[in-house]
């Protein structure tokens, strides 16, 4: 993965949520479309979030009934009312613990990946890259989702959208032609 994509480490700290704005569709995307369109934008869709503080397996119920298989892990703000984004499960997070003897009793911020540990990309940057190029970084690595974040200055960062490769691939290939699986 390119280093120019990736987030300074200076806004490597936890981020705020943004306000929704309107509602999306997902279609097909050609391969020399914007990167910009694969992005699930915060701005426009409700980001599906679970607190840090629940177990795993009621977010892994929640992702069953939503479909999904990450969520935006979050936790409230001292300060106000929003909502801090702290991290992010992906349901295979959850899947490796299906032995762990106390599984119902472990937390998702136990299992998460952390803030500073995500892997970020840029906002801006999207509007440089084709679907490919966004398809081709995932391909080699164990990434399922990506986290695009927007800077805001003085070391904060606005969790801007979240990037699905399993969307990702699946928009692609319903165009003509399509692509070879990741």
């Amino acid at each position: 993965m390119s280093n120019t994509l990736l987030a300074p480490h200076r806004i490597r700290s936890a981020s705020a949520l943004g306000e929704q704005r309107s509602t999306g569709e997902f279609g097909a995307l050609t391969p020399d479309d914007s990167a910009y369109c694969a992005l699930t934008d915060f701005n426009s869709e409700y980001p599906i979030t679970e607190p840090a503080g629940r177990t795993v397996d009621d977010a892994l119920n929640d992702m069953s009934r939503l479909g999904v298989h990450a969520l935006v892990v979050t936790k409230p703000q001292p300060e106000g009312t929003n909502q801090q984004v702290v991290g992010l499960i992906t349901s295979s997070d959850i899947l490796h613990l299906r032995s762990h003897p106390a599984k119902d009793k472990v937390r998702v911020e136990d299992v998460m990946t952390s803030w500073d540990e995500l892997p970020l990309v840029k906002y801006e940057s999207l509007h440089e890259m084709t679907a490919l190029e966004l398809y081709r970084m995932f391909q080699g690595t164990g990434l399922t989702h990506l986290l695009v974040v927007e800077d805001h200055g003085n070391e904060a960062a606005l969790a801007r959208g979240l990037i699905s490769r399993a969307s990702l691939t699946m928009r692609l290939t319903r165009t003509a032609g399509g692509l070879r699986p990741l």
